[in-house]
């Protein structure tokens, strides 16, 4: 290792600022949707839907973005890398996505100018910010590479929390709660399914979701996180409340703690020796 006699830096409200702007944006969204009264169609629960393989899209691009910065050479060269990893993520989705749902279904999906025309679009926006930024990125790479490395493990664990199991758990609670209100008469304030008030708690829980991306994303550019290099969900209660880590929890465990020292490290002002 080599030192840079760099110190760890302080807060940057400034990244904050413009790291959370969108996912504040799409929260308001969301509230100002589920106070809106009179909606009658289900287009809000498909909207949804699509919204989780788009954020697992996006989680890996802040993995593909680190690698960009941390491989770092020059403007021209990092957005080649940028852009052939992205394509490579792409074909990867597209393939998963056709296993899944079957290849004529896929075609006919994609078919769809609604369909086609969000997805183009959102890959182009993509595709053009990490472009933009990488092409005129000036600053301290290793660094910058370090702390997307913890934002897009944040965004994958925040995504199996409140995208996959916290889901799971409130609707085996509502059923439960469901059953007691016909069954026996308790509990007569729950709601029905398909009722406006469903409506505006589905919605209200998009936007917890992405005021939770904004407090992670806000987190990499604080000064603890700076002098420390442990990410928001790496703490250990919260990796155990993640099922799947919990297959090898010790490994992940281990895995974790090195993975801040050298973000650490890192952000401390030490680079790795060519």
């Amino acid at each position: 290792m080599t030192n840079r006699e760099d110190p760890p830096a302080g807060t940057d409200w400034q990244a904050i600022v413009s790291w959370t702007l969108i996912p504040l944006t799409i929260a308001a969204g969301f509230v100002y949707a589920a106070l809106t009264p009179d909606w009658d169609d289900l287009a809000w629960a498909r909207g949804l839907l699509a919204l989780i393989p788009l954020e697992y899209f996006r989680a890996f691009v802040f993995s593909i973005l680190s690698d960009t910065y941390r491989d770092y050479r020059s403007p021209r060269h990092a957005v080649g890398v940028f852009l052939i990893s992205l394509a490579i993520l792409i074909a990867i989705a597209a393939a998963i996505s056709i296993y899944v749902v079957g290849f004529r279904d896929w075609l006919d999906w994609i078919r769809d100018p609604q369909v086609y025309e969000a997805v183009a679009f959102a890959l182009a926006i993509i595709a053009l910010d990490g472009v933009i930024g990488v092409y005129f990125f000036r600053g301290d790479a290793p660094r910058l590479a370090a702390r997307l490395q913890a934002v897009g493990d944040d965004a994958r664990d925040w995504l199996q929390l409140a995208a996959f199991q916290l889901p799971v758990v409130l609707a085996g609670a509502y059923g439960i709660l469901l059953l007691m209100r016909e069954a026996r008469g308790y509990v007569p304030w729950v709601p029905n399914p398909d009722s406006p008030v469903m409506r505006s708690i589905c919605l209200m829980y998009a936007a917890f979701y992405f005021v939770g991306k904004a407090v992670f994303l806000a987190h990499a550019n604080t000064q603890a996180f700076n002098r420390t290099g442990k990410r928001l969900f790496g703490t250990p209660w919260v990796q155990w409340l993640i099922w799947e880590k919990n297959r090898n929890a010790e490994l992940d465990a281990r895995n974790e703690r090195a993975a801040e020292r050298r973000r650490a490290s890192i952000l401390g002002g030490e680079t790795p020796e060519p």
